[in-house]
């Protein structure tokens, strides 16, 4: 049976996500939310209680409770899937059985890829070159150094290779991420989604975006994007410090990695990727690297 998670603060927007699903063309799924408290909700076939962590500990919750050989689909508190969004997903894996993640169509707000501002300052140069081969035809791609960046004809085709995967409209091919659970690192959750598509590629699959299987998203304050103009700058923080979670899938060059923060202003971006270096070079467990994260957001001065 496909199953459908939420994770969810307990907002009073979950009522129009879940009366969305009500109505849906495809009607076998299951409803599971995932909260950090109790929560007296109808219409839904489970709750599981996050009993301590961050987002990345519900993404995990979910993989440790995924049913096999089916597709599991995710999407957010304050979202309203379109009639027609699970029987999209359900197509779209059966056309494409080597495709392990998938994303549809997001309207409204969707989170800032902060990392593309350095992909247009050092394009054509080996540190933006895609990681592998196997990068060339995604449109938002892993580059050598571990950054997730887009090209600039992202989300032109109706099926795009792309690691933009959005957690707000996903789904995954559930026999590839039994047993997987995602690196525990962040305050955030930033590119969750990413890491499950770079787990995906890493056995032979791929991940890609689609036209259809739309999903409507409030502008609500959430977790990965805010107009508090400090969480802004800690999430472009959080951006720069992906390739500490890449080097847990694809080994990243430690040398070149050094060599490009050396040539980096002052800044959020620099103090990210150093951050990300320092955990790889250490051996940082994902318990060490959050604390450094939390030590720097403690530290406004540090980020702004």
């Amino acid at each position: 049976m496909v199953q459908i998670f939420i994770p969810t603060l307990g907002r009073e927007s979950i009522k129009h996500t879940l009366d969305a699903l009500k109505v849906q063309s495809f009607k076998d799924f299951e409803i599971i939310l995932i909260s950090k408290k109790e929560l007296n909700i109808n219409n839904v076939n489970k709750i599981i209680i996050l009993r301590g962590g961050y987002f990345e500990e519900a993404i995990n919750l979910a993989l440790e409770n995924l049913n096999p050989d089916d597709i599991a689909l995710f999407t957010d508190d304050d979202a309203i899937p379109s009639q027609q969004w699970v029987e999209g997903h359900i197509e779209f894996h059966d056309k494409n059985p080597s495709i392990y993640v998938a994303s549809g169509e997001v309207i409204g707000e969707k989170w800032k890829n902060y990392p593309n501002a350095l992909f247009k300052k050092f394009r054509n140069t080996e540190y933006m070159m895609p990681y592998n081969e196997k990068f060339n035809e995604y449109t938002g791609f892993l580059t050598r150094l571990g950054l997730s960046v887009d090209r600039e004809d992202l989300g032109t085709h109706n099926v795009e290779k792309s690691l933009a995967i959005a957690g707000v409209n996903m789904s995954l091919k559930t026999n590839f991420f039994i047993n997987y659970k995602i690196p525990t690192f962040s305050l955030r959750g930033s590119y969750n989604e990413t890491v499950l598509a770079l787990h995906g590629i890493s056995l032979g699959g791929d991940s890609a975006t689609f036209k259809g299987a739309r999903v409507y998203h409030k502008g609500n304050e959430s977790l990965s994007r805010s107009k508090d103009p400090y969480i802004d700058k800690y999430l472009c923080l959080e951006k720069h410090v992906l390739p500490y979670a890449v080097n847990t899938i694809f080994k990243i060059d430690t040398t070149m990695l050094k060599e490009f923060i050396s040539l980096l202003d002052d800044g959020v971006p620099k103090l990210g990727l150093s951050l990300a270096l320092k955990g790889i070079t250490n051996n940082y467990t994902f318990s060490q690297f959050r604390q450094e994260l939390i030590k720097l957001y403690e530290l406004r001065e540090a980020i702004l």
